[in-house]
């Protein structure tokens, strides 16, 4: 994930698309732990409204992939099934270590 794709999709400049870039890597950074902690708690619901939530902020953005991956995350959690997740937040990890670096390089 790069920064700059918010830039493009929002038509923004690039000081606000960094912004908003900080923001969703700060934010997906803490949701990625709420996650975690819902899984070792077992707690489907809190996954899930996490997870609906990362899809929003993600699409709204245009990053699709994690938009995606929340989507399937949140399905399985209203399913009541944790099999996956654990792939899914390292996909999802992965993205977030992008969008730093692309910030990092600005």
């Amino acid at each position: 994930m790069d920064f700059h794709n918010i830039e493009s999709f929002l038509s923004i400049d690039t000081n606000e698309a960094e912004a908003l870039g900080r923001l969703m890597a700060d934010t997906l950074r803490s949701d990625l732990g709420k996650i975690r902690r819902g899984i070792r708690d077992n707690d489907l619901e809190s996954i899930a409204f996490v997870a609906h939530s990362i899809k929003g902020a993600a699409g709204n953005l245009g990053f699709e992939r994690l938009s995606e991956l929340a989507a399937v995350m949140e399905t399985r959690a209203r399913e009541g099934r944790l099999d996956g997740l654990g792939d899914l937040i390292l996909e999802m990890q992965t993205l977030l270590e992008e969008l730093e670096v692309s910030l990092a390089g600005r």
